[in-house]
């Protein structure tokens, strides 16, 4: 840890007692351990958002979009009658005109 030995530990250890006293001192390790506890949440949070905008980054732009055709439905299909009046006339008419008026 650190590239600190068993005996350097220690000696921090008792340095830091002898410092800041032995009232203090579970109240300053709780209050580093807080700390640390919530640089790693930071952290950790950063790198979500990096990763999430490297994935963006992919993206290649140069290649055209795929075109998703929608889903086809049968309330579209023309063989269903519309409910629109105007439409309704209109395939109702009979080409009847077109018969009667041919030349001969």
């Amino acid at each position: 840890m650190f590239g600190l030995g068993m005996s350097e530990l220690i000696f921090l250890g008792v340095l830091a007692l002898i410092v800041i006293g032995p009232k203090e001192l579970p109240e300053l390790a709780r209050t580093l351990g807080r700390f640390i506890n919530e640089l790693k949440r930071s952290t950790n949070v950063l790198g979500e958002e990096l990763k999430q905008q490297a994935r963006f980054d992919r993206i290649d732009f140069d290649e055209p979009p795929k075109k998703k055709t929608p889903p086809s439905s049968d309330s579209a299909s023309p063989t269903q009658p519309s409910s629109d009046p105007q439409q309704m006339e209109l395939t109702e008419q009979k080409p009847t005109e077109d018969k009667e008026h041919k030349p001969s």
